[in-house]
């Protein structure tokens, strides 16, 4: 399975299975709800499992993937993505340096979270084929690190890349077109998809927002 970089879906999904009672049952539904009303690129994020938990649970995500419906990309461990035969990785600040894993896992889907321009400049620079930018707005789950970045600042590193960048942080389908305004490819989010009662409208107001 390789990836389709060329037409990344503009909703990016980031999964936070501590808000599930029964995660390993629980997000492989909720991942086939949401895969199988719209495109989108899916990244497990759940940092605190250990490695054969996380393979685990990607096989069972894995499982319910169907044809290229949705891109899959795991949090940093591009050793667990590639056994799993998932679309990517997606590196974290202070992860394992981007071009190493770039030379190690030439034909993955690489990813990174950038907080400044510097920062995304460099990562382009590494080989990353998409990037994370934020907090763009005030989320709780980002509070302890300051003021949000803002549209602006969001502009600004869009503008000085080439590559596709995800605003991150605060979003909402009231705010995603904002987003793309000010020069952001697509949006990604977590909680938001957490609550599985207004999972199709949720998703039907991003789809209304990033459809242009």
């Amino acid at each position: 399975m390789k990836p389709v970089k060329k037409t990344l879906p503009r909703l990016y999904v980031v999964s936070n299975c501590r808000e599930l009672p029964s995660p390993e049952i629980q997000l492989p539904e909720l991942f086939s709800r949401i895969t199988s009303h719209l495109p989108v690129i899916i990244q497990l994020r759940e940092k605190h499992l250990s490695a054969k938990a996380l393979y685990e649970l990607t096989l069972k995500v894995t499982a319910r993937k169907p044809d290229s419906a949705f891109l899959l990309s795991i949090n940093e461990r591009f050793d667990i993505s590639l056994a799993t035969n998932s679309d990517g990785v997606h590196l974290p600040e202070n992860s394992c340096p981007l071009a190493r894993v770039r030379s190690a896992a030439p034909d993955l889907l690489i990813g990174k979270s950038t907080h400044s321009l510097k920062d995304a400049v460099t990562a382009e620079s590494d080989g990353a084929d998409y990037l994370f930018f934020g907090p763009v707005f005030e989320t709780p789950l980002k509070k302890r690190y300051g003021a949000p970045m803002g549209l602006d600042k969001l502009e600004t590193v869009c503008s000085n890349v080439s590559i596709p960048v995800y605003a991150i942080g605060g979003i909402t389908p009231q705010n995603a077109d904002h987003c793309l305004e000010h020069g952001a490819y697509g949006v990604a989010a977590m909680s938001i998809f957490t609550s599985t009662q207004n999972l199709v409208r949720t998703l039907d107001n991003f789809h209304s927002s990033l459809d242009r």
